[in-house]
């Protein structure tokens, strides 16, 4: 009889193979490590951020990036490297909290939209459709407008602006693994359909909507830099990283610091979502992971 630490040994092994695959792979690694910075900057902002990045003064505006304050200060003499190191948090609370939202969203409207028959299916892939229609920042532009704005507003709004893309990869997914022999099996077992739509359907197809999500909290990003652009967004003083372009925008001829370090801020945070995107793709799909290993070999 095989001890408990014995049959630990095979999940052990599978587990480490699978992070040697992710550790081989250069792109999700770099992601990786961007991110990781990323979230140390967010967690000790209290720390890391040499001023408060709401506190003004006015004799010291628009001043040139200095051993004191290494970006500059903006028109109303707030230091801009510690509005970057604070806006860093709410980027990622914005970007995590809609993969999550669309993530849920998505599976649900998805494997119900392709699992079930009926008028069901009928309505849900009608309004999967209508909902791809629009682009995703004029919906969310749209949903902003209609409930007002705050950081609330703008994560529910990007979240059902890209929760229908996660649905239609979802719904697609489930339709093939709809007809496999383990489903057809488990409904002449007399298996309840919710039970195993539950069990067997929505975890065998979780693998590419994870991939799509992560892809879409780049795009979350890019959407709550756009909406505190605009003004629809996240409210001055609070310090964003749309917040900082629109206040630099005025001044990109004299003072172009103020709104590139922003801009390259975004731009590092999403090419580390689109890596991890990316290298998820690669290391969870057989046939990538196959092709991969070949090039090792």
């Amino acid at each position: 009889m095989s001890s408990p630490a014995a049959s630990l040994k095979p999940a052990r092994r599978k587990s480490n193979a699978s992070w040697r695959r992710y550790a081989r792979h250069p792109g999700f690694m770099t992601g990786f490590v961007i991110l990781a910075v990323m979230v140390v900057i967010a967690l000790g902002a209290r720390w890391i951020a040499p001023y408060s990045p709401v506190a003004a003064d006015m004799a010291n505006t628009l001043a040139a990036p200095s051993a004191a304050h290494w970006f500059g200060t903006d028109q109303y003499g707030r230091d801009v490297l510690s509005r970057l190191v604070w806006g860093t948090g709410i980027s990622l609370q914005v970007a995590f909290s809609v993969m999550v939202i669309s993530i849920v969203l998505g599976v649900t409207l998805g494997s119900a939209a392709a699992f079930f028959d009926g008028w069901v299916a009928r309505v849900l892939v009608a309004l999967i459709d209508i909902l791809l229609a629009f682009p995703g920042f004029l919906l969310a532009l749209a949903l902003v407008a209609a409930r007002g704005s705050s950081l609330s507003s703008v994560i529910w709004a990007i979240a059902i602006a890209f929760a229908p893309r996660v649905a239609a990869v979802m719904r697609a997914v489930v339709l093939t693994i709809k007809p496999r022999v383990f489903i057809e099996a488990s409904t002449a077992l007399g298996m309840a359909q919710w039970k195993i739509l539950l069990v067997h359907v929505i975890p065998n197809s979780l693998p590419p909507v994870i991939v799509v999500a992560t892809v879409g909290a780049a795009s979350a990003v890019l959407g709550e830099a756009g909406l505190s652009y605009l003004g629809l967004g996240v409210q001055p003083p609070a310090p964003t990283w749309g917040n900082v372009i629109a206040d630099g925008q005025g001044f990109l001829a004299s003072h172009p610091l103020i709104s590139l370090s922003a801009g390259t801020c975004i731009a590092l945070l999403v090419i580390a979502f689109n890596l991890l995107g990316d290298g998820l793709r690669d290391t969870l799909d057989p046939q990538m992971r196959r092709r991969a290993d070949a090039r090792t070999l």
